[in-house]
């Protein structure tokens, strides 16, 4: 599990990975020491290389584009090769657009989702997706599966939460210090400026890299500067360095300037709360993401292909054979035999 990962838990946190429900009970450098957890609501991991910032011109090219289609304008081959697709989102729910905030509400047998479509890239909605979670738990007891991709995120949910009513105040948007405050409120911040403290220290001078010739793990070099970081918070709040370290923190990993322009560009947008009766083509994306994490006995290919023959059923449709052999990850890989060793005399 990557480090910017479990930096954002706090202790009793519950996530999954390889098919295992794990709860972190510490954090000790750079070990993790978590047990076994009763299976149920969960955060996935992330994984930086995954990460695909969307810029504003394409997320609004991309919206235009969908709205174009929303009035059955299909320009280029790539539009009409999708149009299928579209005109199904558009039947069983609607289409996002410039002006127009998507959301969708549905119950499953996995409880209660909420799919929005901000289109502002998978950074921004890792953080808004924190936010809206911690904003609805302020008021409602509630525990929330986050699941994000580059073009929208999904909370889920045990308990029904009335999003049509809630949602206009929960994106609402704040002035930069409340959201501050919100953001740092949402995510375990302090131990986010823990990590990011670490590099600060060694150009700092506060920490020694290592003699020529000597190797010094980074679990040491963490180490040396937790102990600075913890003396700074307890004695000197108002160190520089500890301020420098939450400040790239906000405007590097957490980017609150860009999930401030997303706020107030999802608040001039009309909200558009649909009621599926099945998870749509958008939505179905995220539920994937949610899917490789989950304990099955099922592979994912094999998941993957009951869920797409149901909505192909559903679509009116004919479900083709064999979808999981058609999948890139469901076909076995012919790796040759590795080559016997020779034994050296």
């Amino acid at each position: 599990v990557e480090e910017s990962f479990i930096a954002r838990l706090r202790t009793g946190d519950v996530f999954l990975l390889g098919g295992r429900a794990l709860e972190l009970v510490r954090v000790e450098g750079l070990t993790a020491y978590v047990r076994a957890a009763k299976p149920g609501k969960a955060v996935l991991p992330r994984w930086d290389g995954g990460q695909f910032p969307i810029s504003d011109a394409l997320a609004g090219a991309m919206l235009q584009r969908l709205d174009d289609a929303g009035q059955g304008r299909f320009t280029g081959p790539e539009m009409r090769f999708i149009a299928p697709l579209l005109k199904l989102q558009a039947e069983w729910s609607a289409l996002p657009g410039p002006q127009r905030l998507l959301a969708e509400a549905m119950r499953s047998a996995d409880g209660y989702h909420l799919f929005l479509y901000p289109f502002a890239g998978r950074t921004v909605h890792l953080g808004l997706a924190s936010l809206l979670a911690w904003r609805v738990a302020r008021e409602l007891p509630a525990t929330f599966t986050l699941a994000v991709n580059d073009y929208g995120l999904e909370l889920l949910s045990a308990t029904e939460v009335d999003w049509a009513e809630r949602l206009p105040v929960l994106l609402a948007p704040v002035d930069r210090a409340t959201l501050r405050d919100e953001v740092l409120a949402s995510l375990n911040a302090s131990e986010l400026a823990r990590r990011r403290f670490r590099q600060i220290a060694r150009i700092a001078g506060l920490i020694f890299q290592s003699h020529p010739g000597e190797a010094r793990s980074q679990r040491q070099l963490q180490a040396s500067s937790s102990l600075y970081f913890d003396v700074f918070r307890q004695h000197d709040p108002g160190n520089r360095l500890r301020q420098q370290a939450e400040s790239e923190l906000l405007s590097s990993e957490l980017d609150v300037d860009a999930l401030a322009d997303t706020l107030a560009r999802l608040s001039a947008q009309q909200l558009d709360v649909q009621h599926p009766a099945r998870a749509t083509p958008l939505a179905f994306p995220l539920l994937v993401e949610r899917l490789r994490e989950r304990v099955t006995t099922e592979t994912l290919a094999q998941r993957l292909s009951r869920m797409l023959a149901e909505l192909e059923a559903a679509a009116g449709g004919e479900a083709p054979q064999h979808i999981d052999e058609a999948l890139a990850f469901g076909r076995p890989t012919d790796k040759p035999a590795p080559r016997a060793r020779r034994r050296r005399r």
